[in-house]
Formats: C-alpha cells, sequence, structure tokens
C-alpha cells in the first residue's frame, strides 16, 4: 500500500435529510501523487433510511470520475425495507498523476434519508 485518504462525514455532524431526484454530490476526494498502473481501491460507506410514508426505500449512489458531473465509473441501486448500511468497493487502475473521485447519490421518488455517516475513502496499491 501506498497510502489511503478518506472523505465524508459521520452521523451528528449535519442535519439528516430527504434524498431527491436531483443528483448531489455527498462528499469528494482527491488522490495526488498516483502514478500511471497504481490501483485505487475505492471503498463506499453510507448509512440511511427509508422515509416512513414508503414500503420500501430506494437510492442510486454513484462514483465519479474528475469532476461532479464527469464519468460515471460505479453505480448501484440499493433498497431497504428500514435503514441500510452500504458498503461497496471499486477498483480503478490510475491513469495520471491525480486522481478525483465524486460520490453522489439521489432517489427518483425522494425514497431515502441520508441519517448517518457517509465516507469515501481510496486506497492506493503499487502495481505488482
Amino acid at each position: 500500500m501506498k497510502f489511503k485518504a478518506k472523505s465524508g462525514a459521520a452521523s451528528g455532524s449535519y442535519e439528516p435529510f430527504v434524498v431527491g431526484e436531483q443528483e448531489i454530490v455527498l462528499t469528494g476526494l482527491t488522490l495526488q501523487h498516483v502514478t500511471p498502473g497504481d490501483q485505487i481501491v475505492l471503498s463506499i460507506d453510507v448509512n440511511w433510511v427509508k422515509p416512513i410514508h414508503w414500503d420500501m426505500g430506494e437510492m442510486e449512489l454513484c462514483l465519479r470520475l474528475g469532476q461532479p458531473d464527469g464519468q460515471v465509473v460505479y453505480w448501484t441501486l440499493e433498497s431497504c425495507f428500514e435503514k441500510s448500511r452500504t458498503r461497496e468497493s471499486f477498483t480503478w487502475t490510475a491513469e495520471n498523476g491525480e486522481a478525483r473521485f465524486y460520490l453522489t447519490v439521489k432517489s427518483v421518488d425522494s425514497r431515502a434519508i441520508l441519517s448517518g455517516d457517509y465516507w469515501l475513502e481510496g486506497t492506493v496499491y503499487a502495481p505488482s
């Protein structure tokens, strides 16, 4: 492992909010001093609940490269019956000296409330 960085917010450091149909950026992560070929393992950890008036919650999570509306490099649709802790990981091969990623969320019918910790962590490994 060369290095690791983490960005996000802990539960209680923000007011819980309804995730709507407009995609919003939760956090961004810039990894500097990477070299082409480095393996970047991105770990997502998001805690959320469904609104009480829905039978089921639903939220899209997305990783974008370079800028908040940049290329989608990872996407998942998550659902829950009450609350959820979504944990995912994704590996990206570095292309240049800096890698910038954005964790975004949206929920078409506002079926999610962001209510707990959310983190984006990047761990950089030299090519083997």
